[in-house]
């Protein structure tokens, strides 16, 4: 009876251990909140969802509740997603450039609703945008106030706000996917990954101008992240499409995505892949990942 026990408890903490630790997660934009299988994502092994805030609006609060806690009942963990540093289909410079500070009233702004999100018992913040939209170079007016330091301080004093309310919350960015990304977009992982748990370098291969370099440029990206990054964690972001010569956009199938998440798991120091996104591709069977 008591080797049987013994059975029991490690099979049990087993299970606690792939829900703990899963490292598998998906875009979802809201519009699709109330088309998805969340059966079929956790069978599949997609057990982080990253949805986008707009769901509270479009669904209302309540709806978006009930959604997210069908999903903590399967033991999948729900991240919100929003626009850092771009509002309205427009830009946010988060630096007053002329009176040599950051615009701590944006932030606070920011913060306000990630903190709300964290009450309503989310499992992580997803900052999108955390970025200059290629500029940063242009808004560094001292030594004390730059585009770099200014996306390191907006990720410290969120992580501070929202880590107060809910010491286990997740925060994850989207990282554009160029080495030098400190001069365009302000985005220093080596910084960034002191107060944000995951990084996401947006490794989007199959597309635009990343295409040219291919596997061996994707695994380089993911492993520069990687190193840099630390101690935060770092899960590649790939795309369930590809741009071709004749098509902007062609959903790929479930074998070929399901090859390039077993690319970034078996050859990079990356711990796992998110997919970009739900509607525009086949969901692959990610159980087949180490």
């Amino acid at each position: 009876m008591k080797k049987i026990f013994i059975a029991f408890l490690f099979a049990a903490a087993l299970v606690s251990c792939k829900q703990a630790t899963n490292t598998n997660a998906i875009w979802l934009w809201s519009k699709f909140m109330n088309e998805v299988d969340l059966d079929e994502f956790h069978a599949k092994a997609i057990d982080n969802i990253i949805l986008h805030e707009v769901a509270f609006e479009r669904h209302g609060v309540d709806s978006t509740l009930a959604f997210i806690h069908e999903a903590q009942s399967r033991g999948m963990k729900v991240h919100i997603w929003f626009q850092a540093f771009y509002k309205d289909g427009k830009w946010i410079n988060p630096v007053d450039d002329s009176l040599n500070r950051y615009k701590q009233e944006y932030f606070d702004e920011v913060i306000g609703r990630a903190v709300q999100y964290v009450k309503y018992g989310v499992d992580g913040i997803h900052l999108d945008y955390i970025r200059f939209g290629g500029t940063a170079h242009k808004h560094n007016p001292s030594e004390e106030i730059t585009a770099t330091g200014c996306v390191t301080e907006f990720c410290k004093q969120i992580s501070q706000a929202t880590k107060a309310v809910n010491p286990k919350i997740v925060l994850s960015a989207a990282l554009m996917p160029e080495p030098d990304s400190e001069y365009w977009y302000g985005q220093d992982p080596a910084q960034m990954g002191q107060y944000i748990d995951i990084l996401m370098p947006m490794i989007y291969f199959h597309c635009d101008s990343y295409r040219k370099g291919g596997r061996p440029w994707a695994q380089m990206v993911a492993d520069h992240f990687a190193t840099k990054g630390a101690p935060a964690k770092v899960w590649a972001g790939l795309t369930t499409y590809e741009d071709t010569e004749t098509e902007h956009v062609v959903p790929m199938n479930a074998e070929k995505i399901l090859q390039d998440c077993k690319m970034f798991k078996d050859s990079t120091k990356a711990e796992g892949v998110v997919l970009f996104r739900y509607g525009l591709g086949e969901l692959p069977d990610l159980n087949q990942l180490k």
